[in-house]
């Protein structure tokens, strides 16, 4: 009996040992949960993503991470120590969204842009000696003059680019900034905080420049162990829009003067609404202005021009106007010319709404 009483108790024994070692295993499945997340967070692409030839990506569960190839890394090594420091367009760089440091784009830009050089040269040589017989000395300086052009207009499009799509984000950005922003208010008056309101915002996709700017935000705090304060200012600095950028600044300082943010965002939300609304009024009277000008120009104006000049071709004193051309031309030319002209210029006025 005491060896069967000896044997429980170890057999006791060994089920709250095992017992402990599931909920440790539990523990440890729950902290690689967690770090699973946090590394998702980590591989967050930034605002917008590039699909331009030539960068190196290779993808894990769904998100885009940028990985150097050779070409960038010989690019890198050899023209990055020479690159001008350029501190406006780094900041402008900086909030277009690529996922790539500046060194790194210019650096592939400028050797791009040297084999566009070279290659231009090569076959404007070529193509002058062989098909039109041309003397070496002018070949050789038509393709210096070819290959400096391509250099330099490469390079060109390689620094418009950045700067483009910075504008584009900003648009988008802008546009739908009301109304996340009324997300925003409704979540901060639940009692939310800042890092929850964030996370909901990541996973909105009614404004995806804004939702990465939140996924930046959730990276900067659950990765690299920033503050909230940090966070933001760090955020603000690569938002494409100023005005978001300001909006983030101020709620980093009401959040480190009062703790809360209600009151700061429902009086932006309300501040961007207003300005929402009153930007579509004034746009809808330019719909209504162009309506009524595209009315007249295309439909009154020329019925009232064929009249006219039917009417003075009936006249002895007219002479011999070519009305039949005149009317043609204006039927089969000039009214399908117009009516392309309004159309892009309304299809830009409504982007811009």
């Amino acid at each position: 009996m005491g060896k069967t009483g000896k044997q429980k108790g170890h057999r006791s024994l060994f089920r709250r040992f095992k017992s402990g070692t599931r909920s440790k295993r539990n523990i440890e499945r729950g902290i690689e949960h967690d770090k699973g997340q946090v590394l998702e967070l980590a591989i967050l692409p930034e605002p917008g993503k590039v699909n331009s030839v030539g960068f190196g990506r290779f993808k894990t569960q769904g998100s885009e991470i940028h990985s150097r190839n050779a070409l960038e890394k010989f690019a890198y090594e050899h023209f990055s120590p020479m690159l001008p420091q350029l501190p406006r367009y780094r900041e402008a760089f900086e909030q277009s969204g690529l996922p790539i440091i500046f060194e790194s784009y210019a650096s592939t830009a400028i050797l791009l842009s040297i084999v566009a050089m070279i290659a231009g040269a090569i076959f404007t040589l070529l193509f002058e000696i062989g098909v039109l017989h041309f003397t070496i000395f002018v070949a050789a300086i038509e393709a210096i003059g070819l290959s400096a052009t391509t250099f330099s207009f490469s390079i060109l499009l390689w620094l418009l680019y950045p700067l483009q799509r910075r504008r584009t984000f900003k648009s988008k950005l802008e546009g739908q900034l009301s109304y996340s922003f009324g997300i925003l208010g409704v979540l901060s008056a639940a009692g939310i905080s800042i890092e929850r309101m964030f996370e909901r915002i990541a996973m909105s996709d009614s404004n995806p420049i804004l939702a990465d700017l939140a996924k930046r935000f959730i990276r900067n705090i659950k990765v690299f162990g920033l503050d909230t304060e940090s966070a933001l200012k760090e955020v603000s600095r690569h938002s494409p829009s100023p005005s978001f950028a300001k909006m983030l600044d101020s709620i980093a300082v009401a959040f480190r003067t009062t703790g809360s943010v209600h009151g700061l965002i429902m009086f932006e939300s309300n501040r961007l609404l207003t300005e929402k609304s009153d930007k579509m009024k004034k746009k809808i009277g330019d719909l209504s202005i162009m309506a009524e000008l595209y009315i007249t120009l295309v439909v009154v104006g020329p019925i009232i021009f064929i009249v006219m000049l039917s009417i003075l071709q009936l006249l002895p004193y007219s002479g011999s106007l070519p009305s039949i051309q005149i009317i043609n031309a204006l039927v089969f030319v000039g009214i399908p010319v117009i009516s392309v002209g309004f159309t892009l210029i309304l299809d830009s006025m409504v982007q811009r709404i």
